[in-house]
């Protein structure tokens, strides 16, 4: 892929690149207003350590909505600010 990534603070190139925390602090630092959003406690168990595991994606998902729906005021009022 040449050009400007589609998704937002993803640097189009491969290889190493800053991780997330470091990349919403540049943000930051630039005047963004950034929320960072990443799996809770109740999701990361839910989800397990294999990713591919398919016996776990049903409970993972539900984990991850029930977590999209506890941030959603937070993020909204960034977007409305």
């Amino acid at each position: 892929m040449t050009g400007p990534s589609p998704v937002a603070g993803t640097p189009p190139v491969t290889g190493p690149h800053p991780s997330a925390p470091e990349q919403a602090a540049h943000l930051t630092e630039q005047g963004a207003r950034v929320a960072l959003l990443t799996p809770d406690r109740t999701a990361r168990r839910t989800m397990g350590r294999d990713m591919a595991d398919a016996a776990r994606q049903p409970d993972a998902a539900r984990a991850g909505r029930a977590q999209a729906a506890r941030v959603a005021p937070t993020v909204a009022a960034l977007w409305r600010n």
